[in-house]
């Protein structure tokens, strides 16, 4: 009988370490370097990319991916501090909206059919 041993499932860590970041690589070169197929290092990509933590370019025919540099992370985080604003204070555009918003709803009439509505029209 022959032994077969089952590969442990790919993961976004294991696909990490494999990677040199800075260094752009296709999905073929990553399923070379990492011994799994090309299907499921995709998918690992895919959730990498979605996280953020792999960037996808695509180069003529094949999709690229490339792990930050810990310079482009720090940039980015920058960068990202300096657009933040605090999410309770409204400012210029958003509080002159919420302004006309609020004068709107409380001069608009119930329509019928409603809770808290007349059924008799208004005059």
């Amino acid at each position: 009988m022959k032994n077969t041993e089952q590969k442990p499932a790919l993961t976004a860590a294991r696909v990490m370490e494999c990677m040199t970041p800075g260094t752009p690589y296709t999905g073929q070169q990553v399923a070379r370097l990492t011994g799994y197929s090309l299907p499921e290092v995709q998918r690992v990509l895919s959730g990498c990319v979605a996280r953020g933590i792999v960037r996808q370019t695509r180069d003529d025919r094949h999709s690229v991916y490339r792990v930050p540099t810990e310079e482009e992370i720090l940039r980015a985080g920058v960068q990202m501090l300096g657009h933040a604003l605090p999410q309770t204070i409204l400012q210029g555009y958003d509080a002159e909206h919420r302004r006309f918003r609020e004068m709107c709803m409380a001069s608009r009439r119930p329509v019928s059919g409603r809770p808290n509505s007349d059924d008799e029209p208004h005059v």
